[in-house]
């Protein structure tokens, strides 16, 4: 396993930075990827299995192959890591539910794609690429039907995510304007089912807490960092009263905003919801999946590194946004060494500033540290 940027080791992880993303089944068979209705329908169908001390890869490689569904694992998971799974007389939605659970995270779909990831990534990469591809309509003719190219995505190992992005840029006749943000990497072959352009450039970023906005006139694309909170916006009109349909809608999501427009509703809410709203909507039954995210537990081994290298680190991988005061900044200077294992978010940061004495605080997103 490379790693190219730690000056410390990470030995196991429930949800771990890796230097590569795992594309499961992409190369170890002859895929012929579900793709369109026919993957949505390979979701809903029945399947079981048992997962004993199963690593995580190859769990999800034989799944990939078995149900012939691309599955992308994020680069941050460790692929080693070990998985206890049992899962019957469920649906392969809830089965990839389960186990992005079982890591501590969840499960995305992208086009024809299961990105299996943190919470933070998979809870908005859907709606993410839904308004890229939003934005694409607004294009100019040319630049729209460059953007809308859709095929099958492959790459030989030791491809660099930079090269992948220029080239899909390349495709569109653009070009990345802050392509160092990408930091370098050498990912293993993928193999990818036909997918639009901007699909493939939101799973490439996905895995660096990036998206991308596209310039105007489509010449460009520049990376921007992935938003704490996403929505999209859709007008339905619903069979019967707006009322009594906006009334049905709120209580079976009550995450969403609804306006009456005219004889319509506009509907702000999660990619997600909408396509079970859509659903809802034309009269078909629909389920919502609901996952316990399972508890993050760290080892890690470092030797000799300043305390603050070790927080940002800790806070980078969980998209923390990292505040401190003066005093604190002060006291991270020093220098320790850490073997601990099986430790939650908490504890691991409680255990890197025991030295300290500097106090910290989780809320909404941001890591604050503060020296009494």
């Amino acid at each position: 396993m490379l790693r190219d940027y730690l000056p410390f080791v990470w030995t196991s992880c429930t949800v771990l930075l890796a230097s590569c993303p795992q594309f499961c089944g992409a190369a170890d068979v002859d895929a012929s990827w579900r793709t369109g209705q026919d993957f949505r329908r390979q979701l809903d169908s029945a399947i079981g299995f048992q997962w004993e001390s199963s690593p995580i890869r190859q769990g999800l490689t034989g799944l990939s192959a078995n149900q012939r569904v691309a599955i992308w694992l994020d680069r941050r998971v460790d692929p080693d890591h070990q998985v206890d799974l049992v899962v019957r007389d469920a649906t392969l939605d809830e089965a990839l539910q389960r186990v992005g659970s079982a890591i501590g995270g969840g499960v995305s779909y992208v086009d024809s794609v299961a990105y299996l990831g943190s919470q933070p990534v998979t809870e908005k990469l859907a709606t993410l690429a839904a308004l890229r591809r939003d934005e694409v309509k607004q294009l100019p003719p040319a630049a729209r039907t460059r953007f809308s190219t859709s095929e099958a995505w492959k790459w030989d190992a030791l491809a660099t995510p930079r090269e992948l992005l220029q080239q899909l840029a390349k495709t569109a006749n653009a070009k990345v304007i802050n392509i160092e943000q990408i930091p370098h990497d050498l990912w293993p072959t993928g193999d990818l089912p036909a997918m639009p352009l901007t699909d493939q450039m939101s799973l490439l970023l996905a895995g660096f807490d990036l998206t991308f906005d596209i310039a105007r006139d489509g010449s460009a694309i520049r990376l921007t960092p992935m938003p704490m909170d996403v929505s999209i916006e859709r007008s339905y009109s619903p069979r019967g009263t707006l009322n009594a349909a906006a009334s049905t809608i709120a209580e079976a999501f009550p995450g969403v905003t609804i306006k009456k427009s005219g004889a319509r509703l506009a509907i702000v809410g999660k990619f997600e919801e909408h396509e079970l709203i859509d659903r809802l909507i034309r009269g078909e039954a629909v389920r919502r999946v609901e996952t316990t995210p399972g508890i993050k537990r760290f080892d890690l081994r470092v030797e000799n590194q300043q305390i603050g290298a070790i927080i940002k680190a800790v806070a980078d991988r969980e998209s923390l946004q990292l505040k401190m005061d003066i005093a604190s900044q002060a006291k991270l200077q020093q220098r320790i060494s850490l073997d601990v294992k099986q430790l939650t978010l908490e504890e691991l940061i409680s255990q890197a500033l025991l030295s300290t004495g500097v106090l910290h605080q989780i809320d909404g997103g941001v890591l604050e540290l503060s020296a009494p």
